[in-house]
């Protein structure tokens, strides 16, 4: 494999996938299996080759270098899902804002009409327990405006299909902080516990990416995309704790919080993020219907 986008085959469209990381190599094996040639763009040549070793062509380039001549020359569809690699806000506007805005520049120049950003439904303000859409106020922090301004210029692209992607709470295999911490007999629940909490399976976030694929209609759009079944992070410990068989949690606000208290110093705010429209307009369903379903694998 030399990274080059093999010949499409039937109706399959040649997808590029700018940071083919924990959720675009999932997208990449789903794409693949329904016929689309997808290559896989990753930073390291160690992530290329684990790619490879899946059956996913693949190419070791820094996104925020200078040199893209080794990507594909030509592609029908680019799916943007680079991380930060650091939490501060300069690595946001880095990924999210000057990234997107190259990516965009990028795409047009290798024949692609559709972009698709994923995003996340951190860029919403609410900390109420209210249900937001996709047209609720966002932004407000240094981290969701660097994310709204590749939004932005995602869907002022005038690209034929341009679409943003708000995923909730990623999890899935190899993320499932609490699971862990609770099995390894730390009961005691750190920070605020009493938020909903509106989860993604990765294998359905790489769902609502294919299904984006092949079903967005022309135009620029935005979809919250979770199970849309919010629990609190209290009740999902108390549950895991009884699948597991162990004394109920403690929970304790003065104790350490979780990974993202200690990634961002943001405190994990309480809403109810309705994903009703993507399931209307491009007839996607989760596989997981609630975070309790998707664990079940990591509990047996």
């Amino acid at each position: 494999m030399d990274g080059r986008i093999p010949s499409a085959v039937s109706a399959g469209k040649r997808i590029v996938v700018l940071g083919c990381g924990y959720v675009g190599a999932a997208f990449a094996s789903q794409a693949q299996a329904h016929g689309h040639a997808v290559v896989g763009v990753v930073r390291s040549v160690e992530s290329r080759d684990r790619l490879r070793a899946h059956g996913v062509a693949a190419v070791a380039c820094d996104l925020q270098g200078d040199d893209w001549s080794a990507l594909p020359a030509a592609a029908d569809v680019v799916v943007y899902a680079a991380s930060t690699g650091g939490a501060g806000a300069d690595a946001y506007a880095l990924t999210y804002d000057a990234g997107v805005r190259r990516a965009l520049a990028w795409a047009g120049s290798v024949g692609a009409g559709h972009f698709i950003f994923t995003s996340s439904t951190g860029v919403y303000r609410q900390d109420d327990g209210t249900v937001v859409t996709e047209d609720s106020p966002v932004g407000g922090t240094p981290t969701a405006d660097a994310i709204l301004a590749g939004e932005r210029a995602v869907l002022s692209s005038g690209l034929a299909r341009a679409t943003v992607l708000r995923f909730g709470g990623l999890y899935g295999p190899g993320r499932h902080y609490l699971l862990d911490q609770l099995r390894r007999g730390e009961n005691v629940i750190g920070g605020r516990v009493d938020h909903f909490v509106n989860y993604l399976h990765r294998d359905d976030a790489a769902g609502a990416i294919l299904a984006t694929v092949e079903g967005a209609a022309p135009g620029a759009r935005v979809f919250n995309v979770t199970d849309g079944r919010p629990v609190t992070k209290a009740a999902l410990a108390v549950w895991l704790s009884a699948q597991l068989g162990l004394a109920a949690p403690v929970f304790d606000a003065a104790a350490p919080a979780g990974p993202r208290m200690r990634r961002t110093g943001q405190v994990q705010p309480s809403r109810i993020v309705d994903a009703g429209a993507i399931r209307r307009e491009l007839a996607w369903t989760p596989r997981f219907a609630s975070v309790y379903e998707g664990f079940g694998p990591f509990l047996a």
